[in-house]
């Protein structure tokens, strides 16, 4: 939770400042060019060697907002050594990048089991799958491309199979459990033009703020937020009411 070390008037002037800083170092990185397109390509490079002078500028802003009074002395005494700054950095993606796929899949195990223990309660004749070889076989029927090198591609993110366990564990259902969506609004909905099977979009947070994403899930068979809070829209619906879904497939 944020504190009172971090205000309105300190957050427009961070904006400001690293507004410049980039603004200053592409302007630099363009005077004297004979053409500005070859700067184009070493942009990576350019914001690779800002990274140690952009950490400088950011940390202090993190650190006033998020450290509770009683850490913040023992934080300002890490942000005057330059090298915890960048260590900082570097544990906080170590972090970042163990705890995402672990609430990924973990979320999706979740998810199968709370629907795994529903279907048994309510005897209808349907299994959630995060593995096995349904869940492999289906996958291998989604390669829609094979490029020179062998390369295969595969449309959805098969994270969780849903079957009727009566007619030898059919495949009636895919569904797409994300803890966030972000970037992956458009690509879920693709797969749902792409392909014959149903397509559950399961995720644990309402993702949908904007008006324009709203509408465009509106698409899929079916969205389901684990969350409370969610505000329903059309197939936009708190998880709980899968049970609609459920019942359609095992019909």
């Amino acid at each position: 939770m944020e504190n009172s070390n971090w205000n309105k008037s300190q957050e427009n002037e961070f904006k400001k400042v690293i507004k410049k800083f980039f603004d200053d170092k592409i302007s630099d990185a363009l005077k004297g060019a004979d053409d500005p397109l070859h700067i184009g390509d070493s942009l990576a490079d350019l914001l690779k060697n800002s990274d140690e002078d952009v950490l400088e500028i950011i940390t202090p802003r993190a650190v006033r907002k998020w450290a509770s009074a009683r850490t913040f002395p023992k934080w300002q005494q890490i942000l005057k050594d330059p090298q915890m700054i960048v260590e900082l950095r570097e544990i906080g993606k170590s972090i970042a990048n163990t705890m995402r796929p672990l609430a990924g899949n973990s979320f999706a195990s979740w998810v199968a089991t709370i629907l795994n223990k529903y279907l048994e309660q309510q005897d209808i004749p349907l299994q959630a799958l995060t593995s096995g070889k349904v869940r492999n076989a289906l996958a291998k029927e989604f390669i829609h491309k094979t490029g020179k090198r062998g390369v295969r591609d595969y449309k959805p993110d098969i994270d969780i199979v849903l079957v009727r366990i009566d007619l030898s564990n059919k495949p009636v259902a895919i569904i797409s459990a994300k803890t966030t969506l972000a970037e992956r609004i458009m690509q879920t909905i693709s797969w749902s033009r792409y392909l014959k099977t149903p397509i559950l979009l399961v995720t644990a947070w309402e993702t949908f703020e904007s008006g324009t994403n709203r509408e465009r899930v509106q698409e899929l068979d079916g969205v389901y937020v684990c969350n409370t809070k969610v505000k329903e829209y059309g197939n936009i619906k708190r998880f709980s009411k899968i049970a609609e879904d459920l019942r359609k497939f095992a019909r």
